[in-house]
């Protein structure tokens, strides 16, 4: 394990965050599982020493300085340099209009979605930039790119890929690469939530996609694991859509001349 990479994957408790971390410490790097819930954390600790990994749980609450500042000094004394930092904790907003939207809500939103990802560029950056080495990957969202009902949400996300974008210049000198994936609808514990809640509909997520399906957590981190290799090297400043086509889609599928020449997405057999 001389060679293996310190990685910290913030949210790793659960959905994307856990599927990072399980897939950095099967390619044999040691991870911290960093959250807010240490229950979940220690669980997925164990998950990835029963799979013959190497990870380790710190708790962190994203949105507090004095949280990140000391468990991010804390991690590199205890356990080594970090050459990864995932920054994956995050959380959803149900769709409200301005009228109706909380302020508590649309700031809690934005402290753990852009404030908490700033914060641990801004413990674990410097450090890299010292040792000219190591790279970040940030979590965008395709409600970054066109206007959805999500209002802190969306124009968080936005935030965070254009701060992906100013760090990868920034750091770059100091071989320090800065990326981030733009995921579309991805079927995470979170989600799930709110779809038995009635509040999300899986078959227009599926049909508003290329594949006609969902992205799953697993997606996101292999994207994840590939921008934090040597394959990646001269990759920096990119936002990387794993979205099963969303993207490409969303714009095709509500042309008006559409109907006449396409068959009826919903008539088709799912894919498995």
């Amino acid at each position: 394990m001389a060679d293996a990479r310190i990685a910290f994957v913030t949210g790793a408790a659960s959905g994307i965050g856990r599927a990072t971390a399980k897939r950095l410490a099967a390619g044999g790097d040691v991870v911290v599982v960093a959250d807010v819930d240490a229950a979940a954390g220690d669980a997925v600790v164990a998950e990835i020493r029963r799979g013959g990994g190497t990870a380790e749980f710190r708790a962190i609450d994203v949105a507090l300085e004095a949280s990140v500042t000391e468990c991010a000094g804390r991690v590199e004394k205890e356990l080594g340099p970090v050459a990864i930092l995932v920054n994956s904790a995050g959380v959803l907003q149900n769709v409200a209009d301005i009228a109706s939207f909380s302020l508590e809500e649309h700031d809690k939103v934005w402290a753990i979605n852009y404030r908490g990802t700033y914060l641990c560029c801004r413990a674990f950056a410097p450090r890299m930039s010292g040792r000219r080495s190591g790279t970040i990957v940030n979590i965008s969202s395709t409600s970054a790119l066109g206007a959805m009902p999500l209002l802190a949400y969306g124009p968080g996300k936005a935030a965070v890929q254009n701060l992906t974008a100013i760090l990868a210049v920034e750091l770059g000198t100091d071989n320090v690469r800065v990326n981030a994936v733009v995921p579309g609808y991805v079927l995470t514990e979170q989600m799930q939530a709110r779809i038995d809640a009635g509040k999300r509909d899986p078959r227009s997520m599926r049909l508003h996609s290329a594949l006609g399906r969902m992205v799953t957590p697993e997606n996101v981190a292999d994207g994840i694991h590939f921008l934090c290799s040597d394959a990646a090297s001269s990759i920096t400043g990119i936002a990387l859509p794993i979205d099963a086509g969303y993207l490409a889609a969303v714009t095709y599928l509500h042309h008006p001349g559409l109907a006449g020449i396409h068959p009826r997405r919903e008539d088709r057999a799912p894919v498995a």
